[in-house]
């Protein structure tokens, strides 16, 4: 009975079927593989970098530049594990992204981002792949400094007799049209400085305009001393 049945037509036909059914899960499955994963016979690694820095190339000189990104995302993507590990690490990294502003003049310009230094055998995408840059003629001017000091910073039973910086005056650098919009260079005391005696820190400076919102500057100085002095109530 069982010789039979394995030299029966039925017997060729069922087996026909199922090395079919074999071959047909089989190449569906590499299919699925191959799907984004595998190119040219090899596995795809691929990293997401944030907050790379970007470089400027233009002339410092003669130019003052504002309202641009200073960082992007970098997708790296490659077949070499051992490159993308590199590009990774901060302190093995070769690539770097540039912005090269040469070309342009005064003027508000969309730039590219271009990736600098990259192997050959990684692709990169960087997000966003430009941005928007005003570049303006370079103007200096001497600004007094404002000690700012919050009332509320002031403890209950005490009064604020001075506050002062050192220097009193900063050398301020911004875009010809920029400077004209600063009303005044202020040192803002830290909200959680201790005023229960005379104190002395360093405080960071900013330019802002009539309405309180800070004008892109560089200041020949980025902090300065600042004295508060209170006096107890008696």
């Amino acid at each position: 009975m069982i010789p039979k049945l394995f030299n029966s037509k039925l017997f060729y036909i069922f087996i026909s079927i199922v090395f079919a059914g074999f071959l047909f899960f089989n190449a569906n499955s590499n299919s699925a593989q191959n799907d984004g994963s595998i190119q040219s016979g090899g596995q795809v690694y691929t990293a997401t970098l944030e907050n790379i820095p970007i470089s400027l190339q233009y002339n410092g000189n003669k130019y003052f530049i504002s309202g641009y990104t200073s960082t992007a995302t970098v997708t790296l993507s490659s077949s070499n594990q051992v490159e993308i590990l590199q590009e990774k690490s901060t302190d093995l990294r070769s690539f770097k992204l540039l912005a090269d502003l040469s070309e342009f003049g005064a003027g508000t310009h969309t730039v590219p981002i271009v990736v600098k230094n990259l192997s050959s055998n990684i692709n990169a995408r960087t997000n966003p792949s430009s941005f928007s840059v005003t570049i303006e003629n370079k103007k200096t001017k001497d600004f007094t400094i404002d000690a700012i000091v919050d009332k509320t910073l002031v403890p209950d039973g005490y009064t604020l007799t001075d506050a002062s910086t050192n220097p009193s005056k900063v050398a301020v650098t911004a875009g010809t049209n920029s400077i004209k919009n600063i009303y005044k260079v202020q040192a803002v005391l830290p909200s959680d400085t201790d005023l229960t005696k005379e104190t002395t820190i360093a405080v960071n400076l900013e330019a802002i305009d009539s309405s309180g919102k800070v004008v892109p500057a560089s200041f020949s100085q980025n902090s300065v001393k600042m004295t508060v002095k209170l006096i107890k109530n008696s």
